[in-house]
């Protein structure tokens, strides 16, 4: 077996003796093996000694290599200017695919491209598969540059077949890998996370590949996930330190990462021609003029700086036209961004209601994949063993992101109801109103001190101080809350009030089959059996796998259980089970989810998973709910349960709302 196919045995197994040959026979095999842990000092050291024990070209073919590999392109050059002379045939082949290496990273791929076609003609005759598959690899990443992303990817996948044929698996992973970095310059992030995720369960090693680790950073910040981003790159740039070697990426991905939390610093020092840094910078024209070309992100981004030196109108189509980009290709940043300058350039009432509901933050539902339900059991389990999680909740997300997205359960239209709509932006808190159809504007004071003002009178059982600021004088009204207002305790107000999201979460009512009681652990108080004597229905065992199975199809379904709101993740938002916690995530995976639940025990902030996955209304409390009071409270709800509104208003002094379209199914 080769050096670089099992790079650890030929370590253990080698010695540098016996005759001239036969050591530098053993040092060229310790220095390849070398490379491909990433032990580039190391690798260099076995191939000098034999340079000078031999002077060999093969050891200044293998420093060139590795100098290659450390960014060191003159020191490259000039082993293989001092190499070539004495190279015939398969080696020559060799040293032509290297400077074909070296041309990869030149202004015009097609150079590369080129030159690494001719090589691969040579090492086929010659046989040398293990070179052919290197210059497979080069030939691929010029590709990339030249944005011929279905060649590039063929090339890799040609290259990944050869290496499995010949032993290496390690670099086999990598070439995936290659095509998950591949499919993220195509715009589709899903499939390169799920690359990513399948090259390193085939063996990559990112500690002696640390470059993949970059690539897995870019797809994260891609997705929005700056902090993530982060936590990947950290041991990325300890690795590339510890074995001298230098990634210009790593640079410019860790001053993305800092723009993106709001210092412009590192952006601006790197500069260059990153369009995300450009635009940092302010040069709009020349960002501009990316968004006809590259990747999603890029055209994204050149449509944001077209907005930004466009008047209104123009603005206003740049900012369609970028949305429609990352919507063609299950893009996420830099949505918020466009949707953001769209809505400080709204004037109409009509105008601030539709880019307000284009900024809100829409949570793609998690996938129905056997591998992401094992990934929560695993969560599950741990959380109620107290393990720890972090690796754990990180699996979660990542399975989430690499696997595309079901679909969010369409809305229906509006019904005649008087519709309050309020965003948060550029400091200030904006609402609209929509009565009879007309539509009008205004300015909301201090949000926060209302809620806690509401929130306090609540809890004191006095009235609601602040209504005419926030809800429309009006029997029955639709509010679309956002920020610190997701807080307030809505039904309180009075009348019959539907809270949701956003419009895409009104729904007709439908038809679920019976209803279901679920009681968790350490309740002090349980209202369930009394409940399920006088209303029917089954009561189901407080263990993940019954509760989602009882949830598909129901009707009803009253969950008694603790719960804790996660504020930066709400789908790690959970309620409490016996066998550990029932996470956003679970429910929002439901196929086929209950028509209206009831949260009885205190606030979980799952009523928006709920929401997410197709539930009509969600009956639930935004304050901590007195357990004295929990039984008689919920007989009320269920009595009046087919008009959800009024079932919430009947125990709106305990903070409870009706979360969705809390309307009564029409007869018939």
């Amino acid at each position: 077996m080769s050096a670089s196919a099992d790079p650890r045995a030929t370590i253990d197994s080698t010695e540098v003796r016996g005759t001239k040959a036969q050591r530098a026979d053993a040092l060229h095999d310790l220095s390849i093996a070398h490379v491909e842990l990433g032990r580039l000092d190391v690798a260099a050291r076995f191939a000098r000694r034999g340079l000078r024990l031999t002077g060999e070209a093969r050891f200044h073919l293998t420093l060139a290599w590795i100098d290659l590999d450390r960014g060191r392109r003159k020191q490259s050059l000039q082993h293989l200017d001092l190499a070539t002379p004495h190279l015939r045939g398969r080696e020559l082949a060799r040293a032509r695919c290297l400077r074909g290496l070296h041309l990869c990273h030149s202004a015009e791929p097609r150079l590369a491209i080129a030159e690494l076609t001719a090589v691969i003609r040579e090492l086929r005759r010659y046989g040398d598969q293990r070179w052919l598959a290197n210059a497979l690899v080069g030939r691929g990443i010029a590709r990339c540059n030249a944005t011929q992303l279905a060649k590039a990817d063929a090339d890799f996948t040609s290259a990944q077949t050869l290496l499995h044929a010949i032993g290496e698996p390690g670099r086999a992973a990598m070439c995936l890998h290659n095509r998950g970095f591949v499919a993220m310059l195509a715009g589709d992030l899903p499939l390169a996370l799920r690359r990513y995720e399948d090259a390193a369960k085939a063996g990559l090693d990112s500690t002696s590949r640390p470059e993949a680790l970059v690539d897995r950073a870019e797809a994260l910040l891609a997705a929005g996930l700056t902090a993530e981003a982060r936590r990947v790159l950290a041991p990325a740039l300890e690795l590339l330190r510890r074995c001298n070697r230098h990634v210009p990426e790593l640079a410019v991905l860790s001053a993305r990462c800092a723009l993106r939390d709001g210092d412009p610093a590192p952006a601006l020092r790197v500069g260059g021609s990153d369009v995300e840094f450009m635009l940092a910078a302010g040069k709009l024209d020349a960002v501009a003029a990316h968004r006809f070309r590259g990747p999603a992100q890029t055209r994204a981004l050149g449509w944001l700086a077209h907005a930004r030196r466009s008047d209104r109108r123009g603005a206003l189509v740049a900012c369609r036209a970028g949305l429609k980009v990352l919507d063609e290709h299950l893009g996420d940043w830099p949505r918020r961004e466009l949707t953001g300058h769209a809505l400080g350039l709204a004037r109409t009432a009509r105008e601030v209601l539709h880019w307000s509901e284009q900024h809100r933050a829409s949570v793609p539902l998690p996938p129905k994949e056997p591998e992401l339900a094992q990934a929560l059991a695993r969560l599950r389990r741990a959380r109620a063993f107290g393990l720890p999680l972090d690796a754990l909740e990180r699996d979660v997300r990542r399975l989430t992101l690499a696997t595309p997205p079901r679909s969010q359960r369409a809305g229906s239209a509006l019904p005649d109801l008087p519709l309050v709509s309020f965003t948060f932006h550029n400091g200030r808190m904006l609402a609209v109103t929509v009565i009879d159809g007309r539509a009008r504007r205004r300015e909301v004071g201090d949000a926060a001190c209302l809620v806690q003002s509401a929130r306090l009178a609540v809890a004191a059982g006095k009235e609601l101080p602040g209504r005419e600021q926030l809800v429309p004088a009006a029997d029955e009204v639709v509010v679309i809350p956002d920020g610190v207002l997701h807080s307030m305790p809505w039904a309180a107000f009075g009348g019959r009030v539907h809270v949701i999201p956003s419009l895409r979460h009104w729904r007709t009512p439908g038809r679920g089959r019976g209803r279901v009681w679920i009681t968790g652990p350490r309740l002090l108080r349980d209202e369930v059996p009394a409940l399920q004597q006088e209303h029917g229905g089954r009561r189901v065992r407080p263990v993940a796998d019954d509760v989602l199975a009882a949830m598909e199809g129901a009707h009803i379904v009253h969950i008694a259980a603790h719960g804790e709101v996660n504020v930066d993740n709400p789908l790690f938002s959970y309620l409490e089970l016996a066998d550990g916690p029932l996470y956003g995530y679970d429910i929002a995976r439901i196929e086929n989810p209950p028509e209206i639940v009831v949260l009885s025990a205190c606030e979980s902030g799952l009523a928006c998973a709920f929401l997410d996955a197709g539930t009509r209304a969600v009956i639930a409390s935004v304050l901590p709910v007195p357990d004295a009071q929990v039984s008689e409270a919920m007989a009320e709800v269920h009595r009046l349960l087919d008009h959800p509104a009024e079932a919430a208003a009947a125990v709106a002094h305990l903070g409870f709302s009706c979360y969705g379209n809390g309307t009564p199914a029409r007869a018939g």
